[in-house]
């Protein structure tokens, strides 16, 4: 199948200092808001002190993408617990131990109107993983996404088994395929899920997306990359969830985790 639509290249703010810029790529706003999922809860402005600064999750030191320098951030404690779950669990799927995470941040005071999880130290931005053998696990679609034949793939798969584990803790995900502002990153915050893993909802534009790339790239099950939860699509993740000897359907109980949990463990290969 045809890959996604080239994105246009998102433009790097200038340096400043590192925690007011550290989640310029979630500034904008956290998540896609009014995706069918519901009341949520709201977003808040919260200070700086009034969070826990940490230099590593699960060990894996911070490494602030734009100067690539080991650095502290700043987050909410219920939510560092959910990245912990997420980040505890990366040496059982990935090819090789991972040694640095390099991120965009996590709070930031963008001085809007709060309409982001980043002002509450509730989202996180992903760039690249380090790994042990120094390969390494990129969220930079904006880097790979012109790459050709085996060095595209090789990184598109590694793209979507991260995005996969990523979706199974928490069910705003935004990936390249969300909007251009996201072709550097990955961000996820807990403003739906909070402190629980998350659920699939067939209403959810970026879970349906993701469904729709882990089955074309993960699965050789090609199925267009459009956000809809439409026949072709319903029919490609039955396919997959067949092969995994799981329910036909993404929201029956064991079924959306096992998927993902399956489609993470995918990077080893």
């Amino acid at each position: 199948m045809p890959s996604p639509s080239p994105l246009s290249r998102r433009r790097l703010l200038g340096l400043g200092g590192a925690l007011a810029i550290s989640a310029a790529a979630g500034c904008s706003g956290s998540g896609p808001g009014g995706v069918g999922l519901g009341r949520r809860e709201s977003a808040t402005c919260v200070p700086r002190t009034s969070l826990d600064s940490h230099r590593s999750l699960a060990g894996l030191p911070l490494v602030y993408e734009i100067n690539r320098r080991r650095t502290a951030f700043r987050f909410d404690g219920a939510f560092f617990a959910r990245l912990e779950s997420w980040a505890d669990g990366l040496g059982e799927v990935l090819p090789s131990q991972p040694e640095e995470l390099f991120t965009y941040g996590s709070w930031t005071n963008c001085q809007s109107a709060c309409d982001s999880w980043h002002n509450s130290g509730r989202a996180f931005d992903v760039a690249r993983l380090r790994l042990a053998d120094r390969s390494v696990v990129s969220c930079r679609y904006d880097q790979w996404r012109d790459l050709g034949g085996s060095r595209l793939e090789a990184a598109r798969r590694r793209y979507w088994c991260l995005a996969a584990g990523l979706h199974q803790h928490f069910a705003y995900v935004l990936t390249y395929l969300y909007n251009a502002q996201h072709a550097n990153h990955i961000h996820v915050d807990n403003g739906r899920s909070g402190n629980a893993e998350s659920t699939f909802s067939a209403r959810s534009e970026v879970q349906v997306q993701a469904v729709q790339a882990i089955c074309s790239y993960l699965w050789d099950t090609p199925v267009e990359l459009t956000g809809e939860w439409d026949t072709a699509t319903r029919k490609a993740a039955g396919q997959v969830l067949d092969r995994l000897e799981l329910d036909d359907a993404l929201d029956a109980p064991g079924s959306w985790s096992g998927f993902l949990a399956a489609s993470a463990a995918r990077g080893r290969g």
